[in-house]
């Protein structure tokens, strides 16, 4: 096996993973990656037999290097498949595994949880490049993932709605899938018998813009984007958002910028450091192509813009929004210069 697709992965919960010894589910979306265990435990152990689950901590493990061996190895006493649970497991267990998996002979499957890794870490590897063993990154939703993800829950439950709506929605839940479907239930919850979701439904019960809303205007405004740039603040601005605030945001992303220009003037590769970021692995490609578009001296100039509009925020007599609309612009045309 190998690293899984969406779709792969769908078909590997159909199924029950018959030919897999373990997989693992990692990432930065913790309700992502519990999700995702409880599918594939379910689709193994539907009835949450206590005889057929175990669950294992890395600690116990360790303590106990044969524990793993013996739960995986250990039959049901009602018959059928056993899964193991490991939550939390991080790189030191990549040397458990790798000791465990080449005598194990048994049928259960084994189901390894962990936080945010990096792909190129030891314990996505193994699992990567093993051809019985599967993984699967847990990456936060966005974009048209979070829109397919919200189109497919409004279906699921005999909800209907637009486009715009399901536009809507998207845009304005957070990147956490535990946290999306705690949004979507407390709508379908709103909705009662009513089967077709309105803008004001779906306005009256969905949390704001968060995160993701102010991520896309921060890189509408590093691109140059002016219509995205108009539109996403305007939408901040109408859900509450401060200026002071969505200026710091937009200091503390310029910032970014010109300290990895600052270390490419010094002779550091631009790989090396867009890599110290540490950005989401979406947003990279993204940032890179923004570099392009910036200089240090313009990323120090856009600094200066956003310090003095915001003294202008607190001291001037001009209403915030305004001070913080036309600074905005001013910094996207200066990234089309």
């Amino acid at each position: 096996m190998t690293k899984l697709t969406q779709s792969a992965l769908e078909t590997l919960i159909k199924t029950g993973a018959p030919s897999l010894k373990a997989v693992l589910f990692y990432g930065q979306d913790d309700g992502l990656v519990e999700e995702c265990r409880e599918r594939m435990t379910k689709a193994v152990v539907a009835d949450k037999d206590p005889f057929r689950l175990v669950e294992l901590t890395p600690a116990k493990i360790k303590d106990d290097p044969a524990v793993l061996s013996a739960e995986a190895n250990a039959l049901s006493l009602m018959g059928g498949r056993r899964v193991i649970i490991v939550r939390g497991a991080d790189n030191y267990f990549t040397a458990t595994m790798k000791s465990f998996l080449p005598a194990y002979k048994g049928d259960a499957l084994i189901i390894v949880t962990a936080g945010n890794l990096k792909t190129k870490d030891s314990l996505p590897l193994l699992f990567a490049e093993s051809s019985d063993l599967a993984v699967f990154p847990c990456y936060s939703d966005e974009g048209a993932a979070l829109k397919r993800f919200v189109f497919q829950n409004i279906a699921e439950q005999g909800f209907q709605t637009t486009p715009d709506v399901i536009n809507f929605i998207a845009d304005n839940l957070g990147a956490d899938r535990l946290q999306s479907r705690s949004e979507l239930a407390k709508l379908f919850a709103y909705m009662g018998a009513q089967k077709t979701i309105t803008m004001d439904d779906a306005a009256a019960c969905i949390g704001d813009a968060s995160a993701l809303s102010i991520d896309r205007m921060l890189y509408a405004l590093s691109g140059g984007n002016q219509r995205e740039l108009h539109e996403t603040l305007d939408r901040l601005f109408a859900e509450g958002e401060n200026a002071i605030g969505l200026l710091r945001a937009a200091s503390a992303h310029m910032k970014k910028f010109h300290i990895v220009l600052a270390k490419i003037a010094d002779g550091v590769p631009a790989e090396t450091a867009v890599a110290a970021l540490r950005l989401h692995f979406k947003r990279e490609d993204e940032f890179k192509d923004r570099l392009q578009m910036w200089n240090l001296t313009k990323a120090g100039r856009a600094l200066d813009l956003l310090t003095q509009a915001e003294r202008d925020c607190k001291f001037a007599s001009r209403p915030q929004k305004l001070i913080c609309g036309r600074v905005f612009l001013q910094i996207a045309a200066q990234a089309r210069k």
